[in-house]
């Protein structure tokens, strides 16, 4: 270890001219940032393409992502792209893909805003399209008695579901998170796609940025992503970036945070 530790040291300092020097810290901050990370088939992002792209991508080392949209603007993505149909609006741009996500918060007014008859009423448009259908994924929690999406899975007829769409954003408890998931599975005995997830939302993390410290953060992804990684009936899930304070994914110039090399590097 003396050995490889006094190898880095003096490459660093190669690498600087007779002016300049690299501190301990500063070497440990370059591998860091440029480690390599283990790419899995269930890790991925919501990203949102209008301020982040390939860089971002590429950066968190995804196998795929989504952006809320049908089609994504970014051209030759280093992940792949999974359609969503967030709203009404959508269907018109409804082509045949693989897997299709349903409809985004559909009891979310600011969101896709629809009755679960609605959903209903236009779900077939989305099943003619696509192999594989994920549920509309609710705002509010799927695992309250008669919420919105147990009304839409148990609907007559049952519209065809292959996996259940899940938000969630209740803190740092690892076991709170365990467990929900635990119990929307054994709820609606489908596999699950985790497409949001974070301690806090855009709007808490703008409202208290340092509720949760970084330590809590790194402990909660390192708990939780490989105990999704191990569960088989966990498929996909999708880190949700909350922008501020110490949940978020990037800096402002677009540099991974902690939380976002966190992110990268458990698995």
């Amino acid at each position: 270890m003396k050995k490889l530790s006094f190898v880095i040291t003096l490459l660093a300092f190669m690498a600087c001219s007779k002016e300049e020097t690299i501190s301990p810290t500063e070497i440990n901050s370059k591998i860091n940032s440029n480690a390599v990370a283990t790419v899995t088939p269930k890790k991925g992002f919501g990203l949102t393409e209008s301020v982040y792209g390939n860089t971002q991508l590429r950066a968190l080392n995804l196998s795929w992502y989504y952006s809320w949209g049908y089609n994504t603007s970014i051209s030759a993505p280093v992940a792949t792209f999974t359609p969503m149909v967030f709203s009404l609006n959508t269907l018109s741009s409804v082509t045949p893909k693989t897997t299709i996500l349903g409809f985004n918060e559909p009891d979310n007014s600011s969101q896709s805003n629809m009755s679960v008859a609605t959903a209903i009423a236009n779900w077939p448009t989305l099943v003619s399209k696509s192999t594989r259908i994920g549920s509309p994924a609710t705002a509010s929690n799927p695992l309250t008695t008669g919420s919105w999406l147990t009304q839409f899975m148990n609907s007559t007829p049952k519209p065809k579901v292959d996996f259940v769409c899940v938000h969630w954003y209740k803190g740092c408890n690892v076991a709170k998170f365990k467990s929900d998931m635990t119990a929307i599975i054994n709820l609606y005995g489908k596999p699950i796609w985790i497409t949001e997830f974070a301690p806090q939302t855009v709007s808490s993390a703008q409202a208290s940025p340092t509720k949760y410290t970084q330590t809590e953060v790194n402990t909660f992804l390192n708990q939780v992503i490989p105990w999704m990684e191990a569960n088989p009936m966990i498929e996909k899930y999708a880190y949700h970036n909350p922008k501020y304070g110490t949940c978020a994914t990037f800096t402002s110039t677009g540099a991974l945070t902690a939380t976002g090399i966190t992110y990268r590097d458990a698995h």
